[in-house]
């Protein structure tokens, strides 16, 4: 029977104000298209809130006259340098694309159009099966005791839930269906957004996994199938995820498990009152064991100097409307907090900022959180400071609302590292230097997979100073409004000081921006809130596939960004789209196959002042100044 979607909202604490969006004023002597107003962040309460998406979003039209500057030429003989980018995370599982798999059903993509179920899928390809019998058979490429499926089934027509059954066999042996949902997909509108079907769908895709009795070798097939009866209208199959998952971790001695205080592992019952007395029985600096089981925790569970251990992220689940693990709210942040190998599996079917929903959050300084994997929340973590020396590693955050992870505020020394971040509702890890709570400082993005942001950008780098992304394989991000990596000073940010962007591969990234009417580049910076001067550096990293333009400048004054040993593989219009003022260099930057007229676009002539470094090829012709031309989508080869 369809269940009716409903908002999750905690009423333990009270919602925070919503700062209201606010126009920006066009730039004067604008000659190339810009915006006018741009998406709105919000903070919310003492334990924060999820990214406010809002504004009133304008399209100018291009009015190109400025004379185009002198191109840029190599002057000096220096040899490119050798660019190998970023390989992200190291991932436990092997992944099988659905378009690479048997199938009978019908293959779709590669796409770049936004409301088409392709375009928000990995390598923008799918498998569509519709009728009973069609089926994708993957074969796995490695031992196996696991699978993990992304999918997308329609919605009803009046946006409520409902589940539908996929049949599951494995070398020819029949296993218990999957159950699939709508529940988690489907947004509509514009931010707010809703799930009352209606314009501008998106959000289509949701995952499902499954824990096998026992460990398949490489070669089984897994086959897919529609059912005879209770079908959905049509199952979109993206991938399919393997991965021998390691046994169970026992109980750490002298830890005080759960259970010992009444917590339910079937998930019947309500859990809560016994995480809490776990904790106060574990005492400062203890130790609270979530052994193998599922348990219900509806709400935030509070935690200062403990750590809270699991079995595994395949074996220790708390599930409930929105289970949250929360430091104490700043100025005085938690301490001494580590939350390791357990799952966090919300129901948070929409979006609203005034709800306090998100797996992790509040203040922790001097903590950690490992191996954690939060899916169903409204943010993965988002976190309010100010607070100092907060370690995420090894984390999968997978299809929120919101943003994955964002550091608000006054976040020092922290990092996010060896994560996986894929199918979050806006930025997938972003530093927010909010100036009403200070800057964030000497942070460090590294070695992260990132793909698949329905909205806004893959990683994103509002104000601060001293903060490094680097490592990152960042792909497929941005579907709606965003890019693949950001810098931008917006949202009340403090200056952008000193920035590192090094290491980094992007790939397929970026998007049309339809209240632009041009596209968002696949590392992109904005100024539009004030000039950035503080010196950017981008190094060693590879473009490739960008549907737009691969590098952008937009808005304000930019002036601080240094390219060297940048490769541009493959764009849909220009390697380089520099449109606003400012100044930049370039070193060793090499461009191949812009689809545009040229490969720079720039209207701006001597407002935007090169540097040439040398060893730069591809990007020595007459920059083109005119219209936006439609793209020339490259390849989407399996990168």
């Amino acid at each position: 029977m369809p269940k009716t979607r409903r908002r999750t909202e905690l009423t333990t604490e009270p919602p925070g104000s919503v700062q209201q969006p606010h126009p920006l004023t066009p730039l004067a002597g604008a000659h190339s298209p810009r915006r006018l107003s741009r998406l709105g962040r919000s903070g919310a309460g003492a334990f924060g809130s999820a990214l406010l998406l809002a504004g009133t979003l304008a399209v100018l039209a291009a009015q190109p006259s400025h004379a185009a500057p002198a191109p840029v030429t190599p002057t000096t003989s220096t040899s490119p340098g050798t660019v190998t980018g970023g390989s992200g995370a190291s991932l436990p599982y092997s992944e099988v694309q659905a378009e690479d798999a048997d199938t009978n059903g019908t293959r779709s993509g590669p796409s770049y159009q936004q409301g088409q179920l392709a375009d928000e899928a990995s390598y923008r390809k799918a498998v569509t099966l519709q009728g009973s019998g069609q089926y994708v058979t993957f074969t796995t490429p490695v031992d196996t005791n696991s699978i993990d499926v992304r999918y997308s089934i329609p919605d009803t027509s009046d946006g409520s839930a409902y589940t539908a059954p996929l049949s599951l066999s494995i070398d020819g042996a029949a296993q218990d269906d999957l159950s699939l949902t709508n529940a988690y997909s489907w947004f509509y509108g514009s931010y707010p957004f809703t799930n009352t079907p209606g314009s501008n769908p998106h959000h289509f895709f949701d995952e499902t996994h499954r824990l096998l009795p026992k460990t398949y070798p490489k070669g089984t097939t897994f086959k897919l199938e529609v059912p005879s009866s209770g079908a959905a209208p049509s199952y979109t199959i993206d991938f399919a995820d393997f991965e021998q998952v390691a046994a169970a971790q026992s109980q750490p001695s002298g830890s005080v498990s759960v259970t010992d205080r009444g917590a339910d592992p079937s998930g019947k019952n309500d859990s809560t009152a016994a995480f809490n007395a776990a904790i106060s029985a574990a005492g400062s600096g203890g130790t609270v064991w979530v052994p193998q089981g599922t348990f219900k925790v509806p709400g935030h569970i509070a935690v200062n100097d403990v750590t809270v251990a699991g079995a595994g992220m395949w074996y220790s689940t708390v599930t409930g409307a929105a289970p949250g693990f929360y430091g104490n709210a700043a100025p005085n942040p938690s301490a001494g907090v580590h939350l390791k190998d357990f799952a966090i599996s919300g129901d948070v079917q929409e979006r609203d900022d005034t709800a306090q929903v998100n797996g992790i959050g509040g203040a922790m300084s001097n903590s950690s959180v490992n191996d954690v994997w939060i899916e169903h929340e409204k943010v993965g973590a988002w976190m309010d400071g100010p607070m100092d020396g907060l370690t995420f590693s090894g984390l999968r955050i997978r299809d929120t609302t919101a943003d994955g992870i964002n550091f608000h505020g006054g976040v020092t020394r922290s990092k996010v590292t060896g994560s996986d971040i894929r199918n979050t509702g806006d930025d997938g890890i972003a530093t927010w230097a909010d100036s009403g709570i200070g800057a964030d400082a000497n942070d460090t993005v590294s070695d992260n997979t990132v793909q698949l942001q329905m909205l806004a950008n893959g990683i994103a780098i509002y104000g601060g100073h001293d903060n490094t992304v680097s490592g990152n394989l960042v792909r497929d991000t941005g579907i709606t409004q965003g890019g693949g990596i950001h810098v931008g000073q917006r949202f009340t940010s403090t200056p952008i000081g000193t920035t590192t962007i090094s290491d980094n591969t992007i790939v397929r990234s970026g998007s049309l921006d339809p209240n632009w009417n041009f596209g968002v580049g696949a590392l992109w910076f904005d100024g539009s809130q004030g000039a950035i001067t503080g010196q950017v550096d981008v190094s060693d990293t590879l473009i490739q596939q960008s549907p737009y333009e691969a590098v952008q400048w937009v808005e304000g004054t930019i002036s601080g960004v240094s390219l060297k040993d940048v490769t541009i593989a493959g764009t849909g219009t220009f390697a380089l789209q520099e449109q606003t003022g400012g100044a930049a260099s370039f070193t060793n930057v090499t461009a191949t196959g812009a689809g545009g007229p040229a490969p720079v676009y720039n209207c701006e002539g001597g407002n935007f002042k090169v540097t040439d470094g040398g060893g730069n090829s591809g990007i020595d012709q007459a920059p083109y100044c005119g219209a936006m031309p439609d793209p020339v989508y490259p390849s989407a080869s399996s990168h």
